[in-house]
């Protein structure tokens, strides 16, 4: 079974989407797993019958509780602003052998934008510098427990991390096929900065450069 984990802290109206998208596609388990959301996103979740959770704020915090709580051997992590492809749980049964273990999908932005789709192309390749948390990570239950989750330690590029640290054990697939994926971050403020803020945050990351002098970093520039 497939586990579907969605961390979440005030995505009302993108759960409004979601949610009925997953279940129109059959899933089989959906967890919300909330860091203190203020608007209704429980209540969302709630009508369209996901489970809900708590959690500490955090994104790495927030996967590793959804892991903990999900019954199958399958976990599936997706943002709130995403769209899986409709065949998605076909598609990671599909791939999944005893030498893959995990992977991800191809990302689309949800946009004309030249630069923006320009930029979607690459997510088709395989490379850490093609990644990005809204393409969504599947994994299995065996694999997510030998890395112990997602390291809570981060406050950012925790995806990034957890690839780079499954890669050692497993081989990853890219299926090639699409999700879409919001551009909010990029549309509030601009595609050029947003994408360039990102490529810094990610050189420092594998570079080495604080976490925090990261964040700080990205918040100046992203504010």
């Amino acid at each position: 079974m497939i586990s579907i984990i969605i961390p979440v802290i005030n995505e009302e109206e993108n759960l409004k989407k979601l949610l009925p998208y997953l279940q129109e596609n059959n899933a089989e388990e959906i967890i919300i797993v909330d860091g203190g959301s203020t608007d209704k996103s429980r209540e969302v979740a709630e009508k369209f019958s996901a489970k809900v959770i708590t959690s500490a704020k955090g994104r790495a915090k927030q996967m590793n509780a959804g892991g903990k709580a999900a019954t199958g051997n399958i976990l599936y992590f997706v943002h709130a602003d995403s769209l899986p492809p409709k065949n998605f749980s076909a598609a990671i049964l599909n791939h999944l052998t005893e030498k893959i273990q995990f992977g991800c999908f191809r990302s689309l932005f949800d946009t004309k934008n030249k630069f923006l789709r320009f930029n979607s192309y690459f997510s088709r390749f395989k490379g850490m510098m093609f990644r990005g948390g809204g393409q969504t990570l599947w994994i299995t239950r065996d694999l997510f427990d030998q890395l112990q989750g997602y390291d809570e330690s981060l406050k950012l590029m925790e995806e990034y991390d957890f690839i780079k640290r499954a890669s050692k054990r497993s081989d990853y697939r890219v299926i090639q096929q699409d999700v879409l994926v919001s551009t909010r971050t990029y549309d509030d403020h601009g595609n050029f900065r947003t994408q360039l803020v990102y490529a810094f945050v990610m050189f420092g990351f594998f570079r080495g450069i604080h976490q925090n002098k990261l964040l700080r970093f990205a918040k100046f520039w992203l504010k």
